[in-house]
């Protein structure tokens, strides 16, 4: 019921390992399974929390795919002909910040409800699951110094690479490295941040039965979050955006002809599927 719950929503359709077609068929049950761990609802819960997901899916494949497909269309052209900058990147994370926007002003008629008619324990069993997640992450990150940091982010991000371009090679793993320790410090931030979400949103939920409040609250936590953010952040993070957009522009610029060539197909494959998807009545 976070929004980590609803991020699935998208990641799922881009992250996962089988085809996006595949994917998209079992969304429902990829929900499902991220609902229980977090709280177990009543029956009547259920039936109406089926009915969100069912009304949700059919918008989602009959309105937002198109969006999805072009956004794709225009990275594929941005990228082949070589015309992204890091202010365009810059738009293009905006574009699919908006599509976050969307979906919850679509299920949040139906879904605040639903949220409102947990009860105390149920509530509970929620925010134990968010708090294990908040310490699990600060225990994660806990003790590692800036080259541990940067490592950790240069395996990432080559693996991320990797999967569009077949392999990566050693000079761009040397744009990665060269990017990362460019990057401007921003997880102690990031992490203080996401403790006064969670603080928030436990406020939210335990006054979940004044309704003005709740919406009022749940819009700003799950649409407006930037403004629990400091301004040193937000400007830390756009400037971080613009930098790692940089990188792609460097790195798009060292393929190979057979790197391309497995970066073309998977992204025509991704647009035909998000394509047969919104047709697949």
């Amino acid at each position: 019921m976070s929004k980590k719950l609803i991020i699935l929503l998208l990641s799922s359709l881009f992250f996962v390992g089988c085809s996006t077609k595949v994917s998209y068929f079992f969304l429902d049950w990829a929900i499902e399974w991220e609902v229980e761990e977090y709280v177990d609802l009543t029956s009547e819960q259920q039936d109406k929390f089926d009915l969100i997901v069912e009304s949700f899916l059919v918008w989602h494949r009959q309105q937002e795919l198109p969006r999805y497909r072009d956004q794709l269309s225009l990275l594929s052209s941005l990228t082949n002909q070589q015309t992204m900058t890091p202010e365009l990147w810059l738009e293009q994370v905006s574009m699919a910040k908006a599509h976050w926007y969307r979906i919850f002003d679509f299920v949040m008629p139906d879904l605040l409800p639903l949220i409102a008619s947990l009860s105390d324990e149920q509530v509970e069993q929620i925010l134990v699951q968010l708090k294990k997640e908040q310490r699990e992450l600060i225990e994660e990150y806990a003790g590692k110094d800036q080259a541990e940091l940067i490592t950790d982010s240069d395996k990432r991000i080559a693996k991320q690479l990797s999967e569009w371009t077949g392999n990566v090679t050693d000079e761009q793993k040397g744009i990665i490295h060269q990017a990362n320790t460019e990057r401007l410090a921003t997880l102690d931030m990031w992490l203080e941040y996401r403790h006064e979400w969670l603080s928030q949103f436990e406020q939210a939920l335990k006054r979940r039965q004044q309704t003005e409040y709740f919406t009022q609250q749940m819009t700003l936590l799950m649409v407006s979050p930037d403004e629990l953010k400091s301004q040193v952040y937000r400007d830390n993070v756009t400037e971080n955006t613009r930098k790692f957009g940089s990188m792609l522009i460097t790195l798009n610029r060292t393929f190979s002809p057979r790197q391309r060539k497995h970066f073309d197909k998977k992204l025509t494959e991704l647009v035909d599927d998000l394509t047969e998807l919104h047709l697949d009545k």
